[in-house]
């Protein structure tokens, strides 16, 4: 780091701390005195108004950007009612700054408004004794005009899209910014907690991913710890080491300073944490049992030794003393098939399902008070993998069923080996069958047995295999598999729509039956199904009780079953307004006279995991009168596809794809007596490479005009040099959303 911009950064810690401790200053003197450290202290990155000839075509510039922490730690004397204790107080202060030259509509759109926490107020007070958790936010911006006069801007103008008195929330405009202007901005947050609760590495995270939408000519990042903090850190996929030190107080300090950072190259079907270099650092007051992959005062030097941590944490999970519930799955397997003894006229694949369901039947269908008012939220809940898995695991050696226990990495977040935190990684079952592999993954509650959900597929995934050695210790023998990659096929949308031109106006009926199957299906499913059906489904896969037996059934819960019946109900209630969205988000247009909306099967068990619904509309918009005739936007019918900007045509990224998958639209579309359709043959395509197809064909039969078109991506991960061919496929496509249908007066 350059003695320049190390100096400024101690000055902004300083003036931040200052701020922090005094309390007698309003939130406007504190603002005040924060703008004038910021913007007093002269820095050359940040005064630059001349952008480099090579990034004059940009769409925006940033000159300097700095991103600064300090936190320290101190213990408060609390009198409570009864006693006394000690707590420990933190203050965590940040400043992000940053100089950014507008060069087009584009970025001037994206920098016009600041939105952020300005206060929030979570302190509690226990037995009479008050503790801190308090945040406040601290903005200034200022634009440069290409003459070189400063515009400061009144933050005071700010808009409170909150206001309440311990909860304010704010939106701040940028005034007579223009295209050609230099804004230079600041956000700097002040964070007091007295929870020791919530002073976790996992809830001090942060993530800088070092490139950006924007061209980046000067970064800097600094971080100050309490020299009582443990401090973790990692700089993955080539980003530079930090530069480390310590203060004359002992406080740990970690710099970085970069230079001509690029842009993303492409922001579609790309994995940030796989292909962009990353700092991740983290801080916590203490580690329980892990100092002994402590170092010189710091957590996981290497990724070895991160990931040993992580697989250390998970296997002491393994504690049939601490989860006594581990043997209830099997229990209610038992009673499932009324005893012991008919089970074993069942074979290990079909136990292993009914008791997968039944695990998914006991979270899925566990309520509490607080759910009453969140009953559209209910189908999006996810299981906690780990626990489960660990449980499950411990169950099925009780059973003295064949097994595995599998870690592993979302191909949307970093690699296992990479993992930061002991929520970067999901555990499953693997089940060994014969020949066969059956999975459990404990994800969400439309995941079948033996489906492995499609942000796993192709990872590599460490197998653990448990003896148990006690009650409360099993051992793991390790090896590593990769998980297998689901065909096109089985990730299937099959659309069938049937289309009439309403007489005298210039709409078009539709009558619509959509099949889903694999990972296409999970959204619809999640937000067409209405939460009561989903727990209906979810206890006759189970034989478990119904809902107010769950809640219970005394004077007591009364109520509370009172409000969860309603609240059902009008989540039910919902289902017109739930398909209109669908149908909104598939065609980019509002559908009117919506009607006839059925699931007509919820695909809830892979016994039958194909999901259906239906639904009749109209739509506006799709069709244009010429004279007596009629134009259709007929290659709109099946939705619209992605449409390549030029600049996402040349490509260095891998593409990762979100899954294989195939669509396929049968559109039949009806011509009014006295009218012919024309134009079919525009409608004809063929594009096929190893990256995927896209077809289409259209044809007449007496009153009934049939397109067919067939659009398949063959994997879930192309290297970067296919990416040629996998345009071809998109551009047929979206080439074909433009066709369309003359319906001509005879």
């Amino acid at each position: 780091m350059s003695k320049t911009l190390r100096l400024v950064f101690f000055s902004l810690l300083l003036s931040c701390s200052a701020i922090a401790q005094n309390n007698n200053q309003t939130y406007a003197e504190k603002a005040a005195a924060l703008q004038k450290e910021v913007w007093g202290t002269k820095v050359p990155e940040f005064a630059a108004t001349a952008v480099p000839a090579n990034l004059s075509n940009e769409s925006a510039v940033i000159f300097a950007r700095s991103y600064s922490l300090q936190r320290s730690l101190s213990s408060k004397f609390k009198f409570m009612i009864i006693t006394a204790s000690s707590t420990k107080r933190s203050v965590k202060l940040t400043t992000f700054h940053e100089r950014v030259k507008i060069n087009d509509k584009s970025a001037l759109e994206d920098f016009s408004t600041i939105s952020y926490q300005k206060k929030l107020d979570e302190s509690v007070r226990i037995l009479g004794a008050k503790f801190l958790q308090t945040h406040e936010t601290y903005i200034g911006a200022k634009i440069i005009k290409p003459d070189g006069k400063e515009v400061i801007v009144n933050t005071s103008e700010e808009v409170l899209i909150k206001n309440e008195k311990k909860d304010q929330q704010s939106k701040l405009a940028i005034p007579d910014l223009q295209v050609g202007d230099i804004l230079d901005y600041y956000i700097s947050n002040s964070d007091v907690s007295e929870n020791a609760m919530d002073d976790t590495f996992a809830n001090n995270d942060m993530v800088f991913v070092l490139a950006g939408e924007y061209p980046i000519l000067h970064y800097s990042l600094d971080f100050q710890y309490s020299k009582k903090d443990i401090v973790k850190a990692i700089c993955a996929n080539g980003a530079p080491n930090f530069e480390t030190s310590t203060n004359d107080a002992g406080d740990q300090i970690f710099s970085m300073k970069l230079k001509n950072i690029n842009k993303y190259e492409s922001h579609l079907w790309t994995s940030k944490f796989r292909q962009f270099p990353y700092i991740e650092i983290s801080n916590s007051p203490e580690v329980g049992g892990f100092a002994k992959f402590i170092t010189g005062g710091k957590w996981g030097e290497n990724a070895s030794q991160r990931l040993e941590a992580n697989k250390t944490l998970f296997e002491q999970t393994f504690s049939e003393r601490d989860n006594p519930f581990f043997k209830e799955p099997a229990d209610r397997l038992k009673k499932y098939f009324d005893g012991k003894k008919n089970m074993k006229e069942v074979s290990t694949d079909s136990l292993m399902k009914v008791l997968y369901n039944i695990k998914r039947g006991m979270v899925f269908g566990s309520y509490g008070k607080e759910d009453v008012s969140k009953i559209d939220e209910l189908n999006y809940r996810r299981m906690a993998s780990k626990y489960n898995t660990a449980a499950m695991s411990m169950a099925l050696t009780d059973m003295k069923i064949d097994h595995d226990v599998l870690l592993i990495s979302s191909r949307n977040t970093s690699t296992l080996e990479n993992a930061f935190n002991y929520s970067d990684f999901d555990a499953a079952i693997r089940i060994n069958y014969g020949a066969k592999q059956l999975y459990m993954f404990f994800d969400d509650v439309t995941t079948h047995f033996n489906e492995i959900p499609d942000r796993f597929q192709g990872e590599k995934a460490i197998v653990l295999t448990p003896k148990r050695e006690s009650s409360t210790r099993y051992s793991f023998t390790e090896g590593s598999v990769t998980l297998p990659v689901a065909p096109a096929s089985a990730n299937a949308i099959t659309e069938d729509l049937k289309v009439s031109l309403i007489p005298n106006t210039q709409k078009l009926k539709i009558q619509r039956l959509v099949k889903q199957t694999g990972a296409l299906r999970h959204d619809d499913q999640r937000s067409l199904i209405p939460a009561i059906d989903v727990d209906n489904a979810m206890m006759e896969l189970s034989k478990s009780e119904a809902l107010n037996k769950r809640l219970g059934d005394n004077p007591e819960t009364k109520k509370l079953r009172d409000d969860f019946s309603y609240a059902f109900n009008d989540d039910a209630s919902k289902s017109v307004k739930k398909f209109t969205e669908e149908i909104k988000s598939q065609f980019d247009q509002e559908p009117t006279q919506v009607a006839d909306c059925k699931v007509i099967n919820n695909a809830l068990d892979n016994s039958s995991p194909v999901f259906q619904y239906s639904s009749s509309f109209v739509l506006d918009n799709l069709v244009k009168k010429a004279g007596n005739n009629f134009i259709i936007d007929a290659g709109k019918l099946t939705g619209l596809f992605y449409k390549l900007d030029d600049k996402e045509r040349k490509r260095v990224l891998d593409v990762y794809m979100p899954y294989s998958r195939s669509f396929s639209y049968t559109i039949n579309i009806t011509i009014p007596p006295g009218y012919t359709a024309k134009g079919g043959e525009e409608m004809e395509v063929k594009k096929a490479n190893k990256t995927g197809s896209f077809t289409a064909t259209a044809a007449v039969n007496g009153s009934t005009l049939t397109i067919l078109a067939t659009r398949v991506y063959n994997n879930n991960f192309e290297k970067a040099a296919d990416w040629p061919l996998l345009t071809e496929v998109i551009d047929a496509a979206s080439n074909f959303n433009t066709q369309k249908i003359l319906l001509e007066k005879k």
